[in-house]
């Protein structure tokens, strides 16, 4: 076992031989995660997807590194149908050090060598997500619609069955409920969720099968077989009703007749106008659309023209009020002699290279651009985190994008523009930074620091908009109305708690970590501070 404050080899009295550190916690951390793991395991094999995904959450909890747990939970996510958690837990488990071969990169990359897979689960959370929209609006019709194209993709997806037979019962189909739900236990055979369904539609949840009904018996009629009628006196002057049948059988010759010689004769003539009617519009459309492309291609050939001599103009005159790209290139230029890297930055940010007519001005730009960019970008940066460091965000924003905006490879330099739009309250604009670090950055520890930021944003999001939405629904309605809700928000509730429970496993690393490096120099400082955050 390695120390977790210096990486140096503990002791068999679980003191560091190196630092003197006490890992004895951390070894008892370490003995109950793979506690919780082994549990997680037998409830696998039994397909308790439930139980398994609950232990395998406190597994993580003590030992938020036990790279087995976190690749077993991506299993488990996977075999319930929810293919965007797998991803996530195994891409966390390929970042972790290990000397030994780790089986998620072997899922991650089965998963990356076929681009349908994601398309897959992109369009089930989608029309998954819609299914529940129109659920809590009431459009039932609609969101069994979505569901059914839910399971048509993803026909292992817990959840999508629980919905759907949420939804056959408040139809009043219980039978198809039934169905539903034994289709949701033959993933996940303990589902408390689909057995508390079953017995709130009288069924037995371990009932073993279903009996046949068996047809009713008919009865013998073989002897009627053998009765015939009377023959009876028929007076000739009582036929009139046999004139009414004749006449009656003459009406229906009339109009099969009518049916078989006059109406395809009226239709052969329709279909010959309706067709000539046809040709001659398709004629038009074609003329039209031929008129169309052609002014379409006219227009965006004068455009181009336009674009090319506005173009030419902006370099000597300008445009708009602003400086031609002369005078920019010649302000750049001066600030470069005095090395004012920013100033010359900003304007040679003003200049676009193809334009200028001459090769010794595109020399110029290209030789200034090469040393005032990376330099202001350090620049820009230093004063950025100092502002970020002072609390005051809208500053750090602007000074930390300006230096992005000249060095688009500085990860540090994103992490800090997800951190200041993270407290500034924009989630869906740091949301995108977070991302962009875990999937391209390399750098395991702003993964790490991204991985726990971001995901307290959707869970904190998450929470408000389930508070807003029962805020919302919670006036006006009636008591069948407030029950038929109830279940929905039972089902969104078992997700939150699985959501808080990896938060609390982030937050628990974070403090340790914390406490471990507050000796660190200020940069180190300043990744525990956003951790803690």
């Amino acid at each position: 076992m390695k120390c977790v404050k210096c990486g140096r080899t503990v002791g068999a009295d679980g003191f560091c031989t190196s630092c003197g550190f006490d890992n004895k916690h951390v070894a008892k951390a370490c003995n109950t995660a793979n506690y919780y793991y082994n549990i997680g395991l037998e409830k696998v094999e039994m397909r308790d997807m439930t139980g398994a995904v609950a232990q395998l959450r406190k597994a993580l909890t003590y030992n938020k590194e036990h790279k087995d747990a976190r690749n077993l939970l991506g299993l488990v996510y996977y075999e319930t149908g929810e293919g965007g958690k797998a991803y996530i837990q195994w891409k966390i488990s390929a970042q972790l050090n290990s000397v030994e071969e780790n089986a998620a990169n072997k899922y991650i990359k089965e998963m990356e060598e076929h681009p349908a897979v994601f398309e897959e689960i992109n369009e089930t959370a989608k029309k998954f997500n819609q299914a529940l929209v129109y659920a809590r609006q009431g459009s039932d019709d609609l969101a069994m619609i979505q569901i059914k194209k839910v399971l048509s993709i993803t026909p292992n997806f817990v959840r999508g069955h629980l919905l759907f037979a949420l939804l056959h019962m408040r139809a009043g189909d219980n039978a198809a409920a039934k169905a539903d739900l034994n289709n949701a236990l033959a993933v996940d055979n303990y589902n408390t969720t689909a057995r508390r369904f079953l017995m709130e539609i009288g069924e037995n949840p371990m009932a073993a099968a279903e009996t046949v009904p068996v047809d009713n018996l008919k009865p013998d009629n073989e002897n009627l077989k053998n009765v015939r009628p009377v023959d009876h006196y028929e007076d000739p002057s009582k036929e009139t009703w046999k004139q009414f049948v004749y006449m009656l059988i003459g009406l229906a010759i009339g109009v099969v007749a009518m049916f078989v010689l006059v109406i395809p004769s009226v239709r052969a003539g329709v279909s010959v106008d309706y067709n000539n009617l046809k040709e001659e519009y398709n004629e038009t459309v074609a003329q039209k659309d031929g008129e169309i492309s052609q002014l379409q291609s006219d227009k965006e050939t004068l455009q181009n023209d336009n674009d090319d001599l506005t173009e030419r103009i902006s370099v000597y005159e300008g445009s708009d009020g602003k400086d031609s790209m002369y005078d920019s290139l010649l302000k750049a230029s001066q600030a470069y002699n005095d090395r004012d890297y920013v100033t010359c930055a900003e304007e040679l940010s003003n200049v676009k290279r193809s334009a200028l007519p001459s090769k010794t001005s595109k020399d110029l730009y290209t030789s200034m651009s090469e040393t005032a960019f990376p330099a202001a970008a350090e620049e820009l940066k230093a004063s950025g985190e100092a502002s970020y460091n002072a609390y005051r965000y809208e500053e750090a924003l602007e000074d930390l994008e300006a230096s992005y905006k000249y060095k688009d490879d500085d990860y540090e330099t994103l992490y800090l523009i997800a951190m200041c739009y993270k407290h500034t309250g924009d989630m869906d604009k740091a949301t995108p930074y977070f991302y962009d670090i875990i999937n391209n950055s390399g750098d395991n520890d702003l993964i790490r620091r991204a991985s726990n930021n971001g995901l307290e944003m959707l869970v904190n999001a998450g929470k408000e908009a389930a508070a807003e939405y029962a805020e919302k629904n919670g006036k006006g309605n009636n008591d069948e109305s407030s029950n038929n809700d109830n279940n929905d928000e039972n089902n969104n509730n078992n997700e939150d708690n699985n959501n808080d429970t990896n938060n609390n496993s982030d937050d628990a690393e974070e403090e340790t970590t914390e406490d471990e490096e507050s000796g660190s120099s200020r940069s180190t400082r300043n990744s525990n501070n956003d951790e803690e955050e």
